[in-house]
C-alpha cells in the first residue's frame, strides 16, 4: 500500500549531510537507535545506512525535528 511505513517493501536510505548538520541533536533526541552524535566531526551521524517499518517512521520524525534539514531519506535503498 503506498504510504505505508509499515510495509516490509518500504526501505529508504538514511543519511545525514555533515556540511548543513549544525549539531543541534534534534535527531539523537528524536532516534537515538538511529543516530548518534560524532564529537570530532561536530555533527550527527546515522548508526544505520538504511530503515524500514518502524524505523522509518522514526527517521521521518528526526527528519522533520532537524532545523536544518540535514537529514536524507532516499527511496528505494539496498539491504
Amino acid at each position: 500500500m503506498p504510504g505505508d511505513e509499515s510495509g516490509t517493501n518500504a526501505r529508504f536510505g538514511l543519511s545525514v549531510d555533515p556540511w548543513r548538520c549544525q549539531g543541534h541533536m534534534q535527531c539523537v533526541a528524536a532516534a537515538p537507535d538511529l543516530f548518534d552524535y560524532d564529537d570530532e566531526l561536530s555533527h550527527a551521524t546515522p548508526l544505520t545506512e538504511s530503515v524500514e517499518g518502524a524505523a522509518l517512521s522514526l527517521a521521518r520524525r528526526a527528519a522533520a525535528a532537524c532545523p536544518e534539514h540535514a537529514i536524507s531519506l532516499t527511496e528505494g535503498a539496498e539491504q
